[in-house]
């Protein structure tokens, strides 16, 4: 079963990619990418009408479909999804609405703070089944910098959590 993991952040020190990195050493078969790696312009009808689509989004594409289960680790910008993740999202679906078909998915989120990125793992749970995904679990961890230490989480509750689902694949 191959996992392809990635966070929806592009930011360089993204928390959020950090987790990502933690849940891939407890896989196997699985590969982290960079959202940053597929550049793509702020999504537009009319470049796609005149351009097509970037090749950028094209090998995205081609990664996404190689993997059986998709672990996303999404951040959260104001009580919703970064602008950069609802931008590749916007590209993925125009070039292929159902992007996702047939693939398991597992949403995680984090955030400095109690909240955890919550209500963007919500939107983004509720978001993905548009686009053919199965939402298998969720899981929020709040206050990252007090539960990740040294690239490990060390609250044990949330470990046991997040080894339970990612067994359950």
């Amino acid at each position: 079963m191959k996992i392809i993991a990635f966070a929806g952040s592009n930011s360089s020190s993204s928390i959020n990619h950090q987790l990502i990195s933690h849940v891939v050493s407890l896989t196997e078969n699985a590969e982290i990418i960079r959202l940053t790696e597929y550049p793509l312009p702020i999504y537009n009808i009319d470049l796609e009408e005149r351009d097509g689509f970037p090749n950028a989004l094209l090998e995205l594409n081609q990664k996404l479909n190689s993997a059986e289960v998709i672990i996303i680790s999404v951040a959260e910008h104001n009580g919703n999804i970064t602008a950069f993740f609802k931008n590749i999202l916007d590209w993925l679906s125009r070039n292929n609405r159902n992007f996702l078909a047939n693939k398991k998915v597992i949403v995680l989120s984090t955030s400095p703070g109690a909240g955890g990125a919550s209500s963007a793992l919500s939107i983004t749970q509720k978001t993905l089944p548009f686009f053919g995904a199965t939402v298998v679990s969720t899981l929020s961890i709040p206050s990252f910098h007090q539960n990740m230490k040294d690239g490990a989480l060390v609250n044990s509750e949330i470990s046991a959590t997040l080894e339970k689902m990612l067994n359950g694949l």
